[in-house]
C-alpha cells in the first residue's frame, strides 16, 4: 500500500562539491610541498635526522632550545625551560623554537624518539600554507583558476620567504602575513564574532611563532581596523576587532613565559639591521640578471627585499595599467576604504622598516632625533628591516591582481607563466646552492671525541650541570654547538646559552655565584685562551679534545692535566669584530678611523700584560676594557712602536668579557697580527 523510499547519503555528493569548489587548492598545496622538497630535499623532513641542525649558528640554537625545552619538566608559564639559564628559567621563546610545536611536540615526548626534530615539518608546511593563502588572495579578485595556481607559485619563489627559512626558521612562516591580508579582505563579507575569532587566531598565531609577526600582522590589522570606520563609521566593532587580536596575543605571550624571563627586550642596534631605499630592486646577491647595490653598514642584509626579476615585470606592466587604463581606475575607485587603508599599511611598514636612520645605498640621508622611550620601545624590534616583508606581498600582491585585469584571460595565463620561469630563473644560483647545503645527508661530528672521558663523566652520577667559564658565545661554532648537544643528549643543564635576548646582569650575578663555590654536581669547562680562570678556581683538571675541563672531585681512570704552563693566551684575528676593516690572511687590517674588538676573555682578578703586534702602530689608539665599554681598565706602562704596542693592565674585579678596542687615528692602513695577554700574578 504504501511505496518505499530509498534514502541516498549526500555525503558523497558534498565531498565532491566541496573538491569541485577547491580543487585548485589541493593542487597549490602540492606544488608548494614538491618545492620545498626539490629545494631541501627528503632529508630533512625525516623527524628523526638531526645531525644537519648541528654546527650551524641560529638552526642549531633553535634545535638544542627545543632539545633543552623537551628535557626539563613542565614550568608555569608552560613556556619556560631551566636547561639553559639554570639555574634561572628562560622561555622557548627566546630560542626561536617555534613556541607552537615546541609545546605541542612536549606533550608527546613520552613516545617521540631519542632524537627527534620538527623543523622540516615546519619548512613543508611553511610552503603549503603559503601557497595556499596566496591563492586564497588571489581567488577573492580573480576566477580563472589556472591563473590562480601560477601566481601562487610566485609567493613561495620570493627571497624574502626562502632566505629566512633555516636561517631564522620560525621566521619563514611568512603565510602569518598572507593570513592577515586575507583577514582583512574578509572583514568586509563576514559579520559577527568570526571576525573576532579570526583576528585572535591570527594574534595568537603570530607569537607562538616569532614575536615579529606580532607587528606585521599588527600593522595590518590597523589597516583593517581603519577600513572599517571608513566604510561603516563603526568605532566600536573596530576596536573589538583591536582587542581581540591583541588579548589573545599577550594571553599566549603569558603562557610562554615572555614576561617571565627578566630579558631585556630593548637593546641597542637600531638603525643597523634596517630597510634600505633601495631594497626592493637590490638583489643582495639573489639575482641572474640584476647587479646588487651598496647598502649601509653590515646589518641591512635584515632588510632584503629583492622582489624578483618576474615580480618587477609584473610590478611594471601594473603601474602602466594604473596610468593608462580609466577600468583599473575605477575599479580600485569602488575599492576606495580598501585602497585607502592598504596605502596607509604600505606607509606604515616603509616607516616601521625604514628604523630612524633612512638611508639610500651606502649613505645616511636623514637621521631622525628621537625620545629615548620611544628609540626604546622601537628598539624591541631592532632587525627593523623585517617589517619591509610587508611591502613585498602587498606589491605582489597588486601587480599580480592589476596585471590580470589589464589583459585578456588567455594572454594573462601565458604572462603568469613567463613571470614564474624569469622568477625562478633569477634566483636560481641561490636555491641550487640551499639545494647542495641541504639536500646531501649530513653527519656531524662532534667536537668531543674522547668517548672515554665524556662517558666517565656520565657515570658521576653527582654531575647534573655544566658550569660555562666564558660566554657560550666565546666558543668556536663547532665548539659550543659540540657542548650543547652532548649536555642535552645527557640531560645536562647550561649556566649560559646564545638567546635573541637576555638579562645580562642576571648572568653576570649567576657567574660571580658559580665561580666563587664550585660544587660537586657541576662540570668546569672553557677553551685554553680562557685558562687565566682556572687560577681563581681549585678544581682537579683535564686538557682534551680542545678543551680544559674542571670537576671538583676527580674523575676515576683519567689523567690530570698541569695548565700552570698557560699564563699566556694569544688573539689571532678570524671573527670579523672590526669596524672599517676586514680579516684577511690571518691578520686584521684597519683603514682610516677602523676600530678592532675583542677577544672577550674571561680573566680573574690580577695584573696582566698585554702586546699587540702588527705594522705601522704608532699612530694608533689602545683601551682596555669590559662589558661591552661599561668597565673601562686603567692601563700604565704604554708602550708603542711601529711593530708593538704594549702595555700592562690590572683587572679589580673578575671578568668574562674583556676586550682590546686599538683604533687607527692615522690615514694609512694598520696591520694586527695578534695580541698576546700575559698573566703577571
Amino acid at each position: 500500500m504504501f511505496q518505499k523510499t530509498r534514502t541516498v547519503s549526500s555525503a558523497p555528493h558534498s565531498a565532491q562539491r566541496f573538491f569541485q569548489r577547491n580543487w585548485h587548492y589541493f593542487v597549490v598545496a602540492a606544488l608548494s610541498m614538491s618545492v620545498f622538497l626539490l629545494i631541501y630535499g627528503v632529508q630533512v623532513v625525516n623527524p628523526t635526522y638531526t645531525d644537519w641542525l648541528l654546527g650551524k649558528g641560529d638552526l642549531s640554537q633553535h634545535y638544542i632550545g627545543w632539545q633543552a625545552f623537551r628535557n626539563g619538566g613542565w614550568l608555569f608559564p608552560i613556556g619556560m625551560t631551566d636547561q639553559l639559564s639554570y639555574p634561572y628559567p628562560a622561555s622557548i621563546i627566546f630560542t626561536d623554537s617555534i613556541p607552537l610545536f615546541a609545546v605541542i611536540f612536549k606533550l608527546f615526548r613520552a613516545v617521540l624518539p631519542t632524537e627527534f626534530q620538527y623543523f622540516g615539518l615546519w619548512g613543508v608546511l611553511c610552503f603549503a600554507l603559503q601557497g595556499v593563502f596566496a591563492a586564497r588572495l588571489i581567488q577573492r579578485f580573480i576566477p580563472k583558476r589556472l591563473y590562480i595556481i601560477l601566481t601562487s607559485m610566485l609567493f613561495l619563489f620570493t627571497p624574502v620567504m626562502i632566505f629566512r627559512m633555516f636561517v631564522h626558521t620560525a621566521l619563514a612562516g611568512h603565510w602569518l602575513i598572507l593570513f592577515a591580508l586575507d583577514a582583512f579582505f574578509e572583514n568586509k563579507t563576514v559579520k559577527g564574532p568570526k571576525t573576532y575569532l579570526r583576528w585572535a587566531a591570527i594574534g595568537a598565531l603570530s607569537v607562538s611563532v616569532h614575536l615579529y609577526f606580532l607587528l606585521i600582522c599588527g600593522i595590518v590589522l590597523a589597516g583593517c581596523c581603519l577600513e572599517e570606520v571608513i566604510r561603516t563609521r563603526r568605532w566600536l566593532r573596530a576596536v573589538f576587532i583591536g582587542i581581540s587580536y591583541l588579548l589573545s596575543a599577550l594571553i599566549v605571550v603569558a603562557l610562554l613565559g615572555g614576561f617571565s624571563s627578566s630579558m631585556d627586550a630593548s637593546i641597542d642596534g637600531l638603525g643597523m639591521f634596517s630597510f634600505n631605499l633601495n631594497a626592493l630592486f637590490n638583489p643582495q646577491g639573489w639575482s641572474r640578471i640584476l647587479p646588487s647595490l651598496p647598502t649601509y653598514g653590515t646589518g641591512q642584509y635584515e632588510g632584503l627585499a629583492y622582489l624578483g626579476a618576474g615580480v618587477l615585470v609584473l610590478l611594471a606592466l601594473s603601474l602602466v595599467a594604473i596610468a593608462v587604463s580609466p577600468k583599473i581606475r575605477a575599479g580600485i575607485r569602488a575599492r576606495r576604504s580598501q585602497a585607502i587603508a592598504l596605502c596607509l599599511i604600505f606607509i606604515a611598514a616603509l616607516i616601521a622598516a625604514l628604523s630612524p636612520i633612512i638611508t639610500l645605498n651606502q649613505h645616511v640621508l636623514l637621521t631622525l632625533p628621537l625620545p629615548r622611550i620611544i628609540e626604546k620601545l622601537w628598539g624591541i624590534f631592532r632587525s627593523s628591516g623585517r617589517i619591509g616583508w610587508l611591502m613585498v606581498y602587498l606589491i605582489l600582491f597588486g601587480a599580480v591582481i592589476l596585471s590580470y585585469r589589464f589583459i585578456n584571460r588567455r594572454s594573462a595565463v601565458v604572462l603568469a607563466a613567463f613571470v614564474l620561469c624569469l622568477q625562478v630563473y633569477d634566483i636560481h644560483d641561490k636555491l641550487e646552492t640551499l639545494h647542495e647545503d641541504f639536500s646531501p645527508k649530513i653527519v656531524f661530528h662532534s667536537q668531543l671525541a674522547d668517548s672515554a672521558f665524556w662517558d666517565a663523566v656520565i657515570q658521576q652520577d653527582d654531575i647534573r650541570h655544566i658550569v660555562l667559564v666564558q660566554r657560550f658565545a666565546q666558543f668556536p661554532e663547532r665548539t659550543k654547538w659540540s657542548i650543547a648537544d652532548w649536555a642535552m643528549d645527557n640531560k645536562l643543564t647550561l649556566n649560559d646559552y646564545y638567546f635573541a635576548r637576555e638579562n645580562g646582569a642576571q648572568f653576570v650575578e649567576n657567574w660571580h655565584a658559580l665561580l666563587a663555590n664550585p660544587d660537586a654536581s657541576e662540570l668546569f669547562i672553557l677553551s685554553p685562551d680562557n685558562a687565566f680562570e682556572t687560577a681563581a678556581l681549585d678544581l682537579n683538571y683535564y686538557m682534551l679534545d680542545g678543551l680544559i675541563v674542571g670537576t671538583l672531585e676527580p674523575i676515576p681512570g683519567q689523567a690530570r692535566a698541569d695548565i700552570s704552563s698557560y699564563s699566556t693566551s694569544r688573539y689571532t684575528f678570524f671573527d670579523g669584530r672590526v669596524n672599517n676593516g676586514e680579516d684577511r690572511d690571518g691578520a686584521r687590517y684597519l683603514f682610516a678611523n677602523g676600530e678592532s674588538f675583542g677577544p672577550y676573555w674571561s680573566l680573574p682578578v690580577g695584573t696582566y700584560q698585554v702586546v699587540v703586534s702588527g705594522s705601522n702602530l704608532t699612530q694608533c689608539d689602545v683601551v682596555a676594557r669590559s662589558f661591552s665599554g661599561g668597565i673601562r681598565h686603567e692601563i700604565s706602562a704604554l708602550s708603542a712602536q711601529d711593530d708593538q704596542i704594549s702595555f700592562t693592565v690590572a683587572i679589580e674585579k673578575n671578568t668574562f668579557s674583556f676586550e682590546i678596542s686599538v683604533v687607527n687615528d692615522s690615514g694609512e692602513e694598520v696591520c694586527l697580527n695578534y695580541i698576546d695577554v700575559t698573566r703577571l700574578g
